[in-house]
């Protein structure tokens, strides 16, 4: 009796292994890849779109040569790093309860409660928001500095979180949640001039890229003006602050589909740069602006991408993306020139 009561034991065992790596495994996607060249790890491009089961990743150093990795998961149009400090990709769904991660010959899958809004990793505090339903987000918030976790509800349509010393800042549609680290609770909410999903901070200042007029919000005193951007601008997108020449810059598409960088000095007044490059997206990474563009017509090219110094405002390469069976649809600059 003693020993078939060890012999069962000893299969329900082996039946919970087998089951757990089953249950890992099935979360495993193989990687088809190019012979990789780590050096070119730089830069890194998905291609991806949700009826399409089968994603390209994509990087490169300056666009001469490219590691390719094809795997076959849908509807991962997102792409960044897996915290402040750290180098490891991080592929985003926007429908599913799923993010995935870049393994040395695998992408991971890693279930959630609720598909993302938005995941900000900070220096020493961690914001994830959770898309609920169509009414609100769960926001979690990991604070290191304070040593503590808790959680917020905020109406739908959260898209980016930052932080600094004092505050957490959630943007939402047409406002800003500041949250006070302290205290865990919300001290203000911050009217924008119009939609926004981007914004950018400094020590004195947050910066807002909304619709119509840029936001400028005094931190503190929480006081808010709107400045009109200019006549050619189609949409404003990403803004960026540099502390070495203290200036806030935010890029835009202007009418005909071109790339411009907007410089604003610390009176806020500013000056506009025709970058004479087409525009879907654009990123910064220390003193350099990487901007991108799909293709739709030529045949072998999938999209460019133009690279800037921010201060002489002048293009210090470019090159050619491959064409791949879907669009390009976000990127990363991991590592600097």
């Amino acid at each position: 009796m003693k020993k078939r009561f060890i012999l069962l034991s000893l299969l329900a065992s082996v039946l919970m292994l087998a089951a757990y790596i089953y249950s890992q495994n099935k979360n495993i996607y193989p990687v088809t890849t190019s012979s990789i060249q780590p050096e070119e790890d730089r830069i890194f491009f998905i291609y991806s779109n949700p009826l399409i089961k089968e994603s390209t990743l994509l990087s490169t150093s300056t666009g001469e040569r490219f590691n390719r990795r094809t795997f076959k998961v849908a509807d991962v149009p997102y792409i960044q790093t897996k915290s402040y400090a750290s180098t490891d990709i991080v592929l985003l769904a926007e429908h599913e309860s799923f993010y995935y991660t870049l393994e040395k010959d695998a992408i991971k899958k890693h279930p959630l409660s609720n598909p993302f809004s938005f995941r900000y990793e900070g220096k020493d505090v961690s914001v994830k928001a959770y898309n609920v339903d169509t009414t609100g987000n769960d926001v979690h918030i990991n604070d290191k500095k304070t040593k503590k976790e808790y959680q917020l509800t905020l109406p739908s349509l959260v898209t980016m979180g930052s932080s600094d010393e004092n505050y957490i800042y959630v943007i939402q549609g047409m406002a800003i949640y500041v949250i006070d680290r302290n205290t865990e609770e919300i001290i203000e909410t911050l009217s924008l001039a119009s939609y926004a999903d981007k914004f950018a901070d400094s020590e004195e200042f947050i910066v807002a890229s909304s619709q119509h007029e840029l936001t400028v919000i005094e931190k503190g005193t929480w006081k808010t003006k709107y400045i009109s951007y200019p006549d050619n601008l189609e949409y404003a997108d990403t803004v960026y602050y540099d502390k070495e020449s203290g200036s806030f810059y935010v890029t835009y598409e202007d009418k005909e589909g071109g790339a411009n960088l907007l410089e604003y000095g610390k009176d806020f007044s500013f000056h506009t740069y025709d970058l004479t490059f087409p525009y879907m997206e654009g990123k910064f990474k220390g003193s350099q602006l990487y901007v991108v563009a799909q293709e739709e017509h030529k045949k072998g090219i999938g999209g460019y991408v133009g690279v800037f110094d921010i201060h002489s405002k002048k293009m210090l390469y470019q090159f050619d993306l491959p064409e791949e069976q879907v669009k390009v649809q976000d990127f990363i600059v991991v590592y600097d020139q």
